[in-house]
């Protein structure tokens, strides 16, 4: 091996748990206005409230996949056919109890912190936009707080990540999610968001063009609201239309609303669907996270035209892999 080749594989080795640094900076889209459209309500969206997933063994981590909650063929299906997918039930009560309290001990810990919009210089502070807070957290982050339970939560998080990657299911040639490429758990994004009474999150895409976030694949949220009543809103709202952060002019409104109840797991195409928290009357909480592919050559030619310091980064990491053979 050569030299050169050997420094590179070292660099990347020492990047690689900072990309996931990179990413917290990349979930919110740049808005040059705000706009309030008037819209109808819409019946509530909810998978199979009846059926609880396969349990997940809490007193220890679970030893093999067949421990894990995990999505099915038919979850996939509806993925596939609209591009999202809501699936009730998805986590057993105790692990959303122990998350509810992870949350909570967290936030007595101020480890949360107001969320903000933009990317790279533009992240700034829009209340006009965003009343939330966030933390971040994954294999990497909050090694000073260690905990169980967050722990199980990422292993059944990636075995969603390995069933949705490359499936059959989701590349059939009819399948709005179509070509979608491998999934690298490694660069995975994942945050727990708090919503205050009279939080909420104006419309907006995950995935933007011409930015690192555009190797976002999958959005998911996973909620945690116990005792969830319509009275207590902050329903997420995911946008038929084929606007972006705006519906388009001339165009009804088309949506689909989506109660926030404990257990309840949502899958989307990042690219794909628009969406918005609308506004809260209770306390609101969620596991919140991105599925990401590799980068690949193209992606290096379209950041660098930015001098942005999240996409310089991201460009110093695809080039290392390009040349140890990692990037198409």
């Amino acid at each position: 091996i050569s030299r050169s080749a050997l420094q590179t594989m070292i660099f990347y080795q020492r990047i690689l748990p900072f990309i996931t640094v990179v990413h917290a900076f990349l979930p919110y889209p740049c808005y040059l206005k705000t706009r309030t459209t008037k819209q109808p309500s819409s019946p509530t969206f909810l998978d199979r409230t009846s059926e609880i997933k396969n349990e997940i063994q809490l007193s220890a981590a679970p030893s093999s996949s067949e421990n894990i909650a995990r999505i099915d063929s038919s979850d996939l299906e509806q993925l596939a056919k609209k591009g999202f997918v809501v699936i009730g039930n998805f986590l057993p009560e105790n692990l959303q109890t122990d998350l509810r309290q992870d949350v909570s001990d967290l936030r007595s810990k101020s480890k949360f912190n107001v969320a903000k919009i933009g990317q790279d210089s533009t992240n700034n502070l829009n209340q006009d936009i965003r009343v939330a807070e966030t933390c971040f957290i994954g294999t990497q982050k909050l090694q000073d707080i260690p905990s169980t339970t967050r722990d199980t939560l990422y292993q059944v998080l990636d075995q969603v990540r390995a069933e949705l990657s490359q499936n059959p299911i989701l590349d059939a040639p009819d399948a709005v999610t179509k070509g979608t490429p491998a999934l690298d758990g490694n660069l995975s994004e994942l945050l727990y968001a708090f919503y205050p009474k009279g939080g909420f999150y104006r419309r907006h895409r995950d995935a933007i063009p011409g930015s690192a976030s555009v190797l976002r694949s999958y959005s998911l949220l996973l909620y945690l609201n116990k005792e969830w009543a319509p009275e207590h809103a902050g329903q997420l709202r995911m946008h038929m239309d084929s606007g972006g952060d705006f519906l388009p002019e001339g165009e009804d409104p088309n949506f689909v609303d989506v109660e926030p109840r404990s257990g309840t797991l949502v899958l989307f195409k990042s690219d794909m669907i628009p969406h918005e928290v609308l506004d809260t009357n209770a306390e609101r909480l969620a596991v919140v996270g991105w599925y990401n592919r590799g980068v690949t050559a193209s992606d290096i030619a379209n950041l660098s035209e930015d001098g942005g310091k999240t996409q310089v980064l991201l460009l110093a990491v695809a080039a290392a892999l390009v040349t140890v053979g990692a990037v198409s």
